[in-house]
């Protein structure tokens, strides 16, 4: 064929391609360029990257320091002679003195124990008195030492001290009155209860020499810490901020910028800390990027000219390659296809007519096909509802095959029985054909009715008209109802036909549509008992309850004791859960009587009840303000309102349970919670221990404990124990002795009466019940 003879005639494919290869071959030249770009800011990225990494070393590393010093300000606002000195005044006695003596010792001794502390100072306000680790001073000589600026006067700086309550990092000057250094100043004002008086204020100086000196940034790179007041708090490499440097600029958490200076184009990486605010800021000149670059371009020069000499090459032997099956599809077309093939012609034209001819053929066969398309789908549902199909052929694949298309996973059957022909019997008889048109008509209005949201798929079934729907949407039980009712409602209405509905449970599996169908049968069947031309649902039928009796209901000691410890607490998440299961165990599958749910129901109130009258912190006139509980519950009418009422007044207890606790929140007292929770194994854990651990007097642990939490300390590390202890109980391989050691009790008896007095139950009664 010319096809043979000349392969490169202008209209074959032959043509095309080899165009198209050539063309390829500048694509490497438009990539080489994308490449150069793109390293270019990988390059950038990479150089931001490894600053980005020194700013976050030295952000952390210095926000561990300042959260330190922190803590310092801290544990000297709680040191007593520090705090017992604010509320001393002018003049000062002997007493005076020689407690700022010991103070003075004490504020050396918190200077020794951190190295990058500079100095401390403690200005008390009422006495104009200022301490510092080596001598006492007034507020004149502390503002000769610690300045802000050169200009600011003694009123000024004062001005800034006096404030109520303060607690920031300030940039300062530090010396001795004639020499300066930068500082960073951290201002924290340590209150008293009488809030009339001034108090005072704790101040920390660090020079910002040690809190950079072990940070190194990037060659030839310098280091700068911007506050949110744009000051320049501490640098290294800088001898002063740039005025392109300020902290509005900055803008996000971390970021890239290009800036000149003085003709030099520098790249600034910065990041911001979580804790202070504050940036840190990598300043480093641009052009340490374009050394980085030389290389790069040489070798995508190297890499353009590999490409047109070796893609060249390649498109040529793929050229003739590729062609070879075309020549031989196009020989098998024409002696079997009937199709002949021009020479010279296209062969994607000669192709596309032969598919053409191919595809009216199959068209043909099709139509006659779909002829009987109704009959074979009906024959396909049947099986598909008796389960009674091929297993070698996926299910999908022959839904596809009789053009049912699955909109989702989850299914569920309508069975409707015709109890009653109306219209469409005449003389006690009904003509076959009119019940056929009956079933036709009982399918397409459920089709109609179910349709409107969902697929739905119909036939019929030993003399029942079947509705298979598929959810569109979030299936829901009580829709099937709805449109059962709607058919029930048009048939009687318009034929006066009685129907009998029975509806399947949801399923979320395509193979339980088998089970459904099933499920219809056995609701069907049970017309027997309710009656015809009712909605039957398989899932309300009765099912013989497991365990319990029907006379009675669960709720034992221990679980009403579980209830009231998480109300104390205050969660309500947890109360709800437990309630939710009571109720759920009591009336899930064959409910309890009326008369034992609401007792149920007023055991429960009764709880919530008297856990309130235990809590001292509830204020219980304020969570029955509205009603009277009592009083709601007896005028509900369904187990379910009785449970929203109870479930009211548990949200208003642990809420108010858990407000009284957010109010009460005290640093010392989560301190001692964290060290009971760390100590609680120890047998010798009481409060003496534990004042000694705080050097603080046990009367006063135990009373700021009462204070903040309202609950005594003894009884919280009793209660720490216990819930340790019923963890452990659940191990079957430990003994109730062992145990009692590992929670800190020595005496096993003291053990067994607390774990009795808390959970209403012995710990081996408690071990047997998990």
């Amino acid at each position: 064929m010319g096809l043979t003879r000349n392969p490169f005639n202008k209209r074959s494919v032959l043509v095309t391609w080899f165009v198209s290869y050539v063309s390829v071959l500048l694509v490497p030249m438009l990539i080489s360029g994308l490449i150069y770009t793109a390293t270019w800011h990988v390059v950038e990225a990479e150089v931001n990257r490894s600053n980005e990494s020194i700013l976050g070393q030295t952000e952390q590393a210095i926000d561990n320091s300042l959260l330190g010093i922190e803590r310092l300000s801290i544990e000297i606002a709680l040191n007593k002679r520090v705090a017992g000195f604010m509320n001393t005044t002018l003049p000062l006695t002997d007493s005076d003195r020689y407690d700022l003596f010991n103070i003075v010792n004490d504020l050396r001794v918190y200077k020794v124990a951190n190295d990058y502390i500079e100095q401390i100072f403690v200005y008390y306000k009422n006495s104009d008195t200022v301490l510092s680790t080596r001598d006492h001073m007034d507020s004149r000589t502390l503002y000769r030492s610690v300045r802000g600026s050169e200009d600011k006067s003694y009123e000024q700086w004062k001005a800034f001290f006096d404030k109520r309550y303060m607690k920031e990092y300030v940039p300062m000057q530090y010396g001795d009155g004639e020499q300066f250094e930068k500082a960073i100043v951290y201002a924290k004002s340590a209150t008293l209860d009488n809030s009339d008086q001034s108090g005072a204020v704790i101040l920390i100086v660090i020079k910002d020499s040690k809190l950079l000196g072990s940070m190194m940034p990037a060659p030839n790179a310098s280091l700068a810490i911007l506050d949110s007041q744009n000051r320049l708090v501490a640098s290294k490499g800088l001898v002063q901020s740039p005025a392109f440097l300020t902290y509005d600029r900055l803008l996000g958490a971390k970021g890239l910028f290009y800036e000149e200076d003085n003709g030099n184009r520098l790249a600034l990486s910065y990041t911001t800390s979580e804790i202070t605010g504050w940036k840190y800021v990598s300043i480093i000149p641009a052009e340490l990027f374009d050394d980085k670059m030389l290389y790069l371009k040489k070798l995508i020069i190297m890499s353009l000219v590999l490409c047109i000499l070796i893609g060249g090459l390649v498109a040529y032997i793929y050229l003739r390659r590729n062609y070879t099956p075309i020549s031989l599809l196009i020989r098998s077309f024409s002696l079997k296809s009937g199709v002949s093939f021009d020479e010279g012609s296209n062969e994607y034209l000669y192709l596309q007519a032969a598919l053409n001819n191919t595809f009216d053929e199959k068209e043909k066969i099709d139509s006659r096909l779909m002829q009987h398309s109704d009959v074979i789908r009906a024959s396909f549902l049947q099986g598909l509802l008796k389960g009674r199909l091929d297993h070698n052929i996926p299910l999908h694949e022959s839904l596809a095959a009789h053009d049912l298309r699955i909109v989702s996973t989850d299914f569920a059957v309508l069975l409707f029985h015709i109890e009653t022909y109306g219209k469409f019997q005449a003389e006690g008889t009904a003509d076959p054909r009119k019940i056929k048109l009956l079933h036709f008509i009982i399918l397409n209005v459920a089709e109609d009715v179910a349709g409107e949201q969902h697929q739905v798929f119909t036939t019929e079934m030993d003399n029942m008209s079947v509705c298979i729907v598929n959810f569109a949407a979030q299936p829901d039980e009580l829709e099937l109802k709805l449109m059962a009712e709607r058919v029930q409602s048009f048939l009687f209405d318009h034929f006066h036909v009685h129907l009998t509905v029975s509806i399947s449970c949801i399923h979320h599996d395509l193979y339980a549509i088998p089970t459904a169908y099933q499920e219809t049968l056995e609701a069907m069947e049970y017309r027997m008992v309710m009656g015809s031309g009712e909605i039957i649902r398989y899932a309300e039928l009765p099912i013989p309850r497991a365990s319990g009796e029907p006379g009675s209901y669960y709720y034992p000691l221990h679980v009403e004791q579980q209830l009231i410890n998480f109300v104390k607490i205050g969660d309500f998440e947890r109360s709800r859960e437990l309630i939710e299961e009571i109720i759920r165990s009591n009336v899930g599958e064959i409910p309890i009587s009326v008369s034992f749910a609401k007792c149920l129901m007023f055991d429960l109130i009764s709880t919530l009840l008297k856990t309130m009258s235990e809590l001292h912190t509830v204020d219980k006139s304020k969570v029955l303000e509205h009603a009277d509980p009592i009083e709601r519950l007896i005028g509900c009418e369904t187990i379910k309102d009785m449970q929203a009422q109870i479930v009211e007044v548990l949200e208003q207890v642990c809420s108010t349970v858990a407000n009284d606790h957010r109010h009460m929140h005290n640093p010392l007292a989560g301190q001692i919670i964290e060290y009971v929770q760390a100590n609680f194994c120890n047998s010798n854990l009481n409060i003496s221990m534990i004042g000694e651990a705080f050097s603080l007097t046990p009367s006063y642990v135990s009373k700021q404990f009462k204070t903040y939490t309202g609950e005594a300390l003894l009884d919280y590390i009793n209660k720490t124990r216990m819930e340790e202890a019923k963890k452990l109980l659940t191990l079957q391989n430990l003994t109730v002795t062992e145990i009692a050691g590992r929670v800190g009790y020595a005496d096993i008896n003291t053990f067994n009466r607390i774990f009795k007095k808390l959970e209403g139950i012995t710990p081996g009664k408690y071990k047997d019940l998990q």
